[in-house]
């Protein structure tokens, strides 16, 4: 398992490097996320992951991935734009963009986030979205390692996306490929996605490989015949836009292909554990689903007027999830807070915007932090998925908080194949 591995593998890095090349692989790992346009910090390490732990988590995120379209498939072809946004608490305007149709097709890309505990794996959130981000770690913690001897292998998930990307424009006859920001999620430090690019440009020199935003999309490639020759990455979520999503939607009508539209936001919306959960979505799915739903997913509920009293008051035993939010936002832990506290939160959106999840007891492992101390740091795993390939593992981590992401604390890479010299 993840945090018992490295703990023997850290403690063994850490003791036979000196000082000095410490500090330098993680100065070169942190300036190399930088250099990325990822601006959250680097973790002080990289890390390891056995081949059984690996295959383990990749077959789960697959089952899970299955079970999820079948169940976002049965619910929203009986839902209409309105219904769908009063049941998810989305936008109007968003739930007003969702095709349903495009779901048969399967959703492709994503990642699937996971927690390592001290008695094995939970799944925590699925993001089914083109730009769902830290792959920039896997550049930054492969530094980390070769600069201070170890030898890793194992793809950038930024490759297996482009492998993915280019067997599309192969097969639709495209010839431009746009990586589309916006403005506004331009600044929050995600990066563009450069690695992408330079992988598609190295693989496929003919193709047209450009990064704009609202306001430098060509005019002309709203048109025919430009138009139809586009596969459109995007890497910005209908929050992160200014119009209402209007001006993505336009692009969509013009006939570019755009990889993934708001159906994939939806994807990502925290109800479906709950649904997931809930044994009578369980006719939708296999055996192995519903044992995989079973093993890996936390107990997850939406909260209402009939449960929410019952679960503040063991709200000790809980995570309380905004429904619709990214980046760990809208993340409250039960323990942390007053049942007060708790119910004014809830209430103030409505308490069917909110999901519990029952709070796990994650495995945690000593790094140095950034005040030269050691800390007990929490983890996150994500494994990326783009049509059947697989690559990771993300790793976020974070000693301050039992919310852990990027910003709450630092990111990096755990390698699997090849042997380090540690």
């Amino acid at each position: 398992m993840f945090v018992p591995e490295n703990r023997a593998y850290l403690d063994r890095l850490f003791s036979e490097r000196s000082p000095e090349d410490l500090a330098l692989a993680r100065r070169g790992s942190a300036q190399r996320l930088r250099d990325l346009g990822f601006l959250f910090p680097a973790l002080p390490s990289h890390f390891r992951l056995d081949r059984a732990t690996h295959d383990e988590l990749r077959s789960a995120s697959a089952r899970l991935v299955s079970a999820h379209r079948k169940v976002m498939a049965h619910v929203c072809s009986s839902l209409s734009p309105g219904e769908l946004a009063e049941t998810f608490h989305i936008p109007a305007a968003m739930a007003g963009h969702i095709d349903c149709g495009r779901m048969a097709e399967g959703l492709a890309l994503g990642r699937a986030d996971i927690i390592p505990t001290d008695t094995g794996h939970a799944f925590c959130e699925l993001n089914t979205f083109s730009g769902v981000g830290g792959g920039e770690a896997q550049h930054s913690a492969r530094l980390h390692a070769e600069l201070l001897g170890c030898p890793v292998a194992g793809a950038s998930p930024f490759l297996d996306l482009a492998r993915h990307y280019l067997a599309l424009c192969t097969r639709l006859g495209l010839e431009r490929l746009v990586i589309l920001d916006s403005v506004r999620h331009a600044r929050l430090g995600y990066g563009r996605d450069q690695p992408l690019a330079d992988c598609l440009r190295s693989m496929a020199p003919d193709l047209d490989v450009v990064y704009c935003d609202e306001t430098t999309y060509r005019p002309e490639w709203l048109r025919a015949p430009h138009a139809g020759r586009i596969l459109v990455h995007r890497l910005v979520t209908f929050a992160d836009t200014d119009d209402d999503g209007a001006f993505i939607k336009a692009v969509d009508d013009s006939g570019a292909v755009v990889t993934s539209m708001f159906e994939a936001e939806l994807g990502m919306h925290r109800k479906w554990f709950s649904l997931l959960c809930d044994t009578r979505t369980h006719h939708l799915l296999d055996a192995e689903e519903r044992e995989t739903v079973r093993r890996y997913v936390p107990e997850s509920f939406d909260l209402g007027p009939d449960n929410l009293d019952e679960a503040l008051a063991a709200r000790a035993e809980y995570v309380f999830k905004h429904s619709y939010s990214y980046g760990g936002d809208g993340i409250l832990i039960g323990a942390e807070h007053s049942a007060r506290v708790l119910r004014d939160r809830v209430l103030a959106d409505g308490a069917g915007a909110w999901t519990c999840q029952r709070a796990l007891r994650a495995d945690t492992l000593d790094l140095p932090a950034g005040d030269g101390t050691v800390a007990a740091f929490r983890f996150v795993l994500g494994v990326y998925a783009y049509g059947d390939r697989t690559s990771g593992v993300l790793v976020r981590g974070s000693a301050d908080s039992r919310v852990v992401n990027a910003s709450r604390g630092g990111i990096s890479w755990a390698f699997t194949d090849g042997r380090d010299s540690a």
